[in-house]
Parts: C-alpha cells; structure tokens; sequence
C-alpha cells in the first residue's frame, strides 16, 4: 500500500504525524509531498517536517490512496492548490482510497466527490461539506473514502484506515503493538 500525504503550511501536527506513524508501522509506504514545493513545511504549532518530494514532481496516480491532514490554515492552503484537487479526483476517479481528517473533508466537498457519500468533519466545518449524508461518528467509511473529526480521531482514524486498507487482523496487531484502546 503506497499513500501519498498531501501536506500544506498550517496542518494539525496530531493529524499528520498519529496518521504517519501508524501507517508506516503497518508496513506502508508513505510519501509526504509538500503542496507548496517548499523543503520544510510548517505545522500550526511550530512542529516542521521534512517533506519528500514537491507535489508537483510526481504523479499521484502512481499511489493506492491520498490523504490530507486537517488544520484550519493547511486546509486553507489544500483547499487553494489545484494540483491537491486533481490529485484527489484522479485517484477517486480510480476508486483509489481517499483519506480526509478534521477539516479536511471539506476540500473533498469542494472537487464534489463527497455528493453522494456519507461523511464527517470538525465540529463547525460541516457547514462548508456538501455530502449526501454528515455524521458526528468519528470516522466513516464510505467505500473508497474515510473521513474522520479530528485531531482527538486520529488514534482511531489511522487504525480503520489500516483496516479497510490492509485488513483487520494488521489493524488489530498495530492496535495492541501501540496499546491502543
């Protein structure tokens, strides 16, 4: 499995890093592409990261998903990039996964593949989420898409995005590896 993590200044560190690491843990290949270009991409509380790759200098549909962290500032920034739009409509168009968290999900509503599908967001962005369907679960699985509340999910998020992605006996094993409720 090979995510690639869109990743703008101004991101929730929890919902980039708890994600990350879990993914990683489970065996997953994970690039982080940094929507700006920029080497070091800045968090919304002072936490950088080292991004592999510009955005711009690979194809995403080379990946089998693509997530996007919340953080009112970073989704802002997601939300400006049309290479973060054809990102994920070509990997929905692929019935590829499609990972969102927090505020996140409104950047999916904004390329309009969230019309017909059940999903949720931070408490406050579901005024900005255009779905067929919001609910306050902490994560929802629609067929190819997960969207998830917020950093608070993120623990919970990761592990049914294993899950779904790469079957529920790795997720159980992360779980007790992390110690996770």
């Amino acid at each position: 499995m090979q995510i690639l993590v869109l990743l703008a200044d101004g991101f929730e560190e929890t919902e980039f890093v708890v994600p990350v690491d879990l993914w990683r843990r489970a065996g997953f290949k994970v690039t982080v592409a940094s929507v700006s270009g920029a080497d070091l991409v800045n968090g919304l509380h002072g936490l950088k990261i080292q991004s592999d790759v510009a955005l711009d200098k690979l194809e995403p549909t080379e990946f089998d998903a693509v997530f996007l962290p919340g953080g009112g500032v970073g989704v802002q920034n997601l939300k400006a990039s049309a290479a973060v739009e054809n990102a994920i409509c070509s990997l929905n168009g692929d019935n590829k996964w499609v990972l969102a968290i927090c505020a996140a999900p409104t950047v999916l509503s904004k390329a309009h593949i969230l019309v017909d599908r059940k999903a949720t967001c931070y408490p406050g962005c579901e005024v900005d989420l255009v779905c067929r369907e919001f609910s306050e679960d902490r994560v929802v699985v629609d067929g190819n898409i997960v969207t998830s509340r917020g950093p608070g999910s993120a623990e919970e998020f990761a592990l049914k995005c294993i899950a779904v992605m790469g079957g529920v006996e790795l997720a159980q094993n992360i779980q007790k590896q992390i110690v996770a409720r």
